[in-house]
C-alpha cells in the first residue's frame, strides 16, 4: 500500500473514531438529564401527594354527614 493510502485510512479511522466518542458522550448527557428530569417528576410528585394529603384532612367525610341533620 502507497504511504498516500496509509495515511487517508489512518485518517479516516481517527476521524470516526473521534464522531463515535462524540455520540457516546451526547448519550451520557443524555442520560443526566433524564436522570435530573425524573428526580424532579419525583420531587413534583411527592409536594402533590403531600399537598393532596394535606387538603383531603381538611375536608369533611361525605359518610360522615348525618343526612338528616340540617344546619
Amino acid at each position: 500500500m502507497s504511504k498516500a493510502a496509509k495515511m487517508t485510512f489512518l485518517g479516516s479511522c481517527v476521524f470516526a473514531v473521534g464522531l463515535e466518542r462524540a455520540s457516546m458522550y451526547q448519550g451520557v448527557i443524555r442520560d443526566q438529564e433524564r436522570k435530573a428530569q425524573r428526580e424532579k417528576n419525583a420531587r413534583e410528585y411527592d409536594e402533590t401527594r403531600a399537598l393532596h394529603a394535606e387538603l383531603i384532612k381538611d375536608q369533611p367525610n361525605v359518610r360522615d354527614i348525618d343526612p338528616k341533620s340540617t344546619t
